[in-house]
């Protein structure tokens, strides 16, 4: 079992959404990339299924624990410590992320940076967008976690500028926000 490190993992967490997502696809001699990864959960499952994964996240604790969980699992899993693709090299059949979209600053009192993206919520989310096309092989497949509180319209257009056609995969509701599984590939 993928040890949360830090907490219990919920059914309801994002995380499970986007890891359903992921576990939907072929996986077996993939390359895949998980940004963000945190605990490891979305990259340990997906190696355990015959992935070559790299892990990325720019909090070193959270990259010991995903080496930690790969090897409780017996799997390997490549972690490399980065903000976005900064140190990241190659391209990736998938890549996935769960990005930071609740909206808030350093002057909130419940502010994290594992959650909060910025006043609009989307200051990680567009660094990102514009970045990994260039990370993403040719007929390669993007699973993003996308709130209704950051502007979903915003990356819908985004994708689309950059030549990508998008789908919501899973939807759940809270009585404050509305999550979606988002999956971009490139136009054919």
């Amino acid at each position: 079992m993928i040890a949360p490190c830090n907490g219990v993992y919920k059914p309801e967490d994002d995380s499970y959404m986007l890891l359903d997502a992921l576990l939907s696809l072929p996986l077996a001699g993939k390359r895949v990339l998980d940004m963000g990864t945190g605990t490891g959960i979305l990259a340990v499952n997906a190696a355990l299924r015959g992935a070559h994964v790299t892990a990325v996240d720019i909090n070193p604790l959270a990259l010991d624990c995903t080496r930690r969980n790969a090897e409780a699992e017996g799997v390997w899993v490549r972690t490399i410590q980065s903000d976005l693709f900064e140190r990241v090299d190659g391209t990736y059949d998938i890549i996935t992320f769960n990005p930071p979209y609740l909206p808030g600053t350093e002057s909130d009192p419940d502010y994290d940076p594992a959650w909060s993206g910025g006043k609009d919520g989307r200051a990680v989310l567009d660094r990102f967008l514009v970045q990994f096309p260039n990370y993403l092989e040719k007929d390669g497949v993007l699973l993003l976690v996308q709130s209704s509180l950051n502007d979903p319209e915003k990356t819908d257009a985004i994708l689309s500028d950059l030549g990508f056609v998008t789908r919501r995969i899973s939807e759940r509701r809270y009585f404050y926000e509305t999550l979606w599984v988002l999956e971009a590939s490139r136009c054919p």
